[in-house]
């Protein structure tokens, strides 16, 4: 192993250390109360471990943390959420690039404490990344827990948050390779955050489809079922006005086609997109048929309890592979980037073009800010023509977009 990964100190035998030490002066030792550097009196545990850190060349007994804390391989499954207090955040905006923030002197990672009544992965890790470095996670995978089980690290994909939630809007921030990175961090002093950094990359190149997909319906399920708004339920951080602003948009695709049109949501959720599909299509003069599926059998369920006119429509599925049980294709299929692994956006754009009919559109979007990560980009790059793009829309509260334009490709 390289020594990125490799601590250069046992912290627990640290601690041992500074508790006998701290045992040895307590009982009269000359010796040991020589080691101390201007003690509180009565001398307390601090003092021993700030005299065993400068004698492992830290400046105090933080440093020595910083440099020496120690983590485990970490899986969804077997944490213990309700002992967790701690999270750190390493953020990788795309695969073996990493954004760090400035705090005081120093770089870091998005990283608090657990506040009362937050769920780690609902509602934690989300604010953490928004306040600490105004960053909108996306994907959500934990891979690091430290030896007591109270602090957990995650790795999250995501871009630049401009919405409505409390989120960090002046803060300085730092990307670039994971490599120089794990560098910047090992230099300042950060050898434990460094090891994290380049643990994250090593977990996203090497995580399987199969761990993306249970992570990504834990992400989706908790904090989809809990929010108390529609768009709330579809992903969506505004209310319902901010929704049209952002979504309506996405109709353009409807134009020059014959009415009615069967519009498939892959990815539906709560199946408000198709929902509102049929209003906003109303007011273009086209009938929409809205369809869905989803991964999460809990979203499934709640866009049929809350459509029941449509409960039929609703199938459990995976955008890579889904076909209709009886072969139907429809005039418009929306495949969503966003949720899926870049090496898998391929395959997932013809899985979804053979879900098209004939003359029909496959609508796809990326709801990212930053232009080479627009779906218009994504799509050229694996070959596609782009048939046709939807309006770019701004947010009425401070003129910051909503992300790049969808687009289209033809049938």
């Amino acid at each position: 192993m390289t020594s990125s990964t490799t601590p250069c100190l046992d912290l627990g035998q640290a601690r041992r250390r500074a508790k006998e030490l701290l045992a040895a002066v307590r009982a009269g030792d000359p010796d040991a109360a020589s080691r101390l550097h201007r003690p509180h009196d009565p001398v307390r545990l601090s003092d021993a471990q700030h005299a065993i850190a400068r004698e492992h060349g830290c400046t105090d007994w933080t440093a020595l943390v910083r440099a020496h804390e120690t983590f485990l391989p970490a899986d969804l499954d077997e944490v213990d959420w309700d002992r967790v207090t701690e999270v750190t955040i390493v953020c990788q905006p795309e695969p073996d690039r990493v954004t760090l923030h400035r705090a005081d002197d120093r770089w870091v990672c998005p990283h608090d404490r657990r506040l009362p009544g937050e769920d780690v992965w609902d509602d934690s890790i989300l604010r953490i990344a928004l306040t600490r470095m105004g960053f909108r996670r996306q994907g959500t995978h934990v891979f690091a827990i430290d030896p007591s089980g109270r602090h957990v690290v995650f790795w999250i994909d995501g871009g630049p948050y401009s919405g409505r939630r409390p989120h960090a809007t002046d803060v300085e921030t730092w990307t670039g390779p994971t490599h120089e990175a794990a560098a910047l961090l090992r230099e300042q002093g950060d050898g434990a955050l460094a090891r994290l950094v380049a643990q994250a990359a090593q977990h996203r190149a090497t995580m399987t489809y199969r761990q993306h997909q249970r992570d990504l319906q834990r992400t989706l399920t908790g904090g989809y079922l809990r929010a108390g708004t529609l768009p709330g339920g579809s992903g969506f951080g505004g209310d319902a006005d901010d929704w049209r602003d952002a979504r309506q948009c996405l109709t353009a695709v409807l134009d020059g086609l014959p009415s009615p049109v069967r519009f498939l949501d892959l990815g539906c959720a709560n199946g408000h997109l198709g929902a509102s599909f049929v209003d906003w299509g109303a007011e273009r003069g086209v009938t929409v048929e809205p369809y869905g599926i989803d991964l999460a059998p809990e979203l499934v369920g709640r866009a049929a309890e809350l459509h029941p006119q449509w409960a039929d429509r609703f199938w459990v599925g995976d955008v890579l592979d889904w076909q209709h049980p009886e072969g139907e294709r429809f005039d418009v299929v929306h495949l969503l980037l966003d949720v899926l692994p870049d090496d898998l956006h391929g395959p997932a754009i013809e899985n979804a073009l053979a879900l098209v009919a004939e003359r029909g559109r496959l609508l796809v979007s990326n709801y990212d800010l930053r232009e080479q990560r627009s779906a218009e980009t994504l799509v050229t790059a694996l070959g596609h023509e782009v048939a046709g793009r939807t309006p770019m829309r701004t947010r009425r509260s401070n003129g910051k977009p909503y992300g790049q334009p969808s687009v289209w490709l033809q049938r």
